[in-house]
């Protein structure tokens, strides 16, 4: 998994200020899409191995921290 995908809120929507600016204006629902997946079962494949990616990144960066 490259480091574009290590994120945790991989089935979030992207967020900006011309997204935000636009749902000001939506008054019958969001206009956002969320990020998709072919089934349910492949969207929590995709979430759990992001966040198990996240917290590796995490005991990395500790252990660094530690041995400086």
């Amino acid at each position: 998994m490259n480091d574009l995908n290590k994120r945790t809120d991989f089935l979030f929507t992207e967020k900006n200020f011309w997204t935000g600016l636009a749902s000001t204006f939506t008054m019958f629902g969001g206009t956002a899409e969320f990020n998709t997946s072919n089934s349910g079962e492949e969207a929590d494949i995709k979430a759990i191995s992001s966040d198990w990616e996240m917290v590796g990144e995490d005991f990395k960066k500790a252990m660094l921290e530690n041995i400086k």
